[in-house]
């Protein structure tokens, strides 16, 4: 059975809608664009609706695809200590060019709402999304075995530690772990699968013919340009099993969450909780 991420994503932005008109203020996301990258502009073109449609100002900034680290950086900043009263968050958009590492850019931990910082008060958008995803279809974690694939910092480590406070049992395997993922599963220990790693058929229905829930983060496309996540074509197709599909799934949650952090940026995380749960 495919989720309904669509449905759900827009669920979210509906009630965020509604917190931004009740107040009358309009939160403001700063996005830096380095380059002309057309997967960045993609990304930034779906931003830029989500916040029109919810009432959130974007301002998009696009540099040079030859400014430096040090340059960006200072940028960044000079920004934030011009505007921070009027400010609620910044987003530095991937991919960036080979030259800069993401790693090196250094936004303010009061703005950085994609909660890339480890010092970040956000959560980060992305595993933020998959565990709204198990609350909006009634999925209780509680004593659950999870299998996460992937271990990025932005991904697969914040989420084995959002899924531990669940209380569940986690096992974590990185992009190569292909043996104790085949392990896992093929003990029949594993009740939900979350996937980040990137490769096609990386996940196919034998694998998982015991699991219940699957959530596919992964992104990469073949050689047509077509995107593909981490399931093979033929698991969207299961019966027994819930899934997010390839279009339209964790991507909309992880835009949602964005949202969401703009508005816990601005009215607190308290009251989006009491609001959005």
């Amino acid at each position: 059975m495919i989720i309904d991420c669509k449905s759900i994503a827009q669920d979210i932005k509906n009630k965020i809608k509604n917190i931004i008109a009740e107040d009358g203020y309009a939160p403001v996301l700063y996005i830096y664009q380095v380059g002309d990258n057309p997967a960045s502009n993609a990304y930034i073109r779906g931003k830029l609706r989500d916040c029109e449609e919810v009432g959130i100002e974007a301002k998009l900034i696009k540099l040079s695809e030859n400014i430096t680290e040090d340059e960006l950086n200072n940028k960044i900043l000079e920004d934030y200590n011009y505007n921070w009263e009027d400010m609620d968050g910044i987003i530095v958009q991937l991919p960036l060019p080979k030259h800069i590492n993401p790693k090196n850019i250094c936004i303010p931990d009061a703005v950085d709402v994609d909660g890339f910082n480890s010092t970040s008060p956000f959560q980060p958008c992305t595993p933020l999304g998959v565990m709204k995803i198990f609350d909006s279809i009634g999925y209780n974690l509680d004593g659950k075995n999870v299998l996460v694939c992937g271990q990025s910092d932005i991904v697969g480590r914040p989420l084995v530690d959002m899924l531990i406070k669940r209380h569940c049992n986690v096992i974590s395997v990185n992009s190569t772990g292909s043996t104790m993922k085949a392990i896992a599963l093929e003990f029949e220990i594993v009740d939900v699968i979350i996937s980040a790693v990137g490769k096609r058929n990386f996940l196919i229905p034998f694998d998982i013919d015991r699991v219940k829930v699957c959530i596919d983060v992964g992104i990469n496309y073949d050689e047509n340009g077509k995107q593909h996540g981490d399931c093979s074509d033929d698991v969207y197709d299961m019966k027994d099993i819930k899934v997010t599909p390839r279009i339209g799934g964790v991507g909309l949650m992880t835009r949602a969450m964005l949202l969401y952090n703009m508005c816990v940026a601005r009215y607190g995380e308290h009251k989006m909780e009491e609001v959005i749960g």
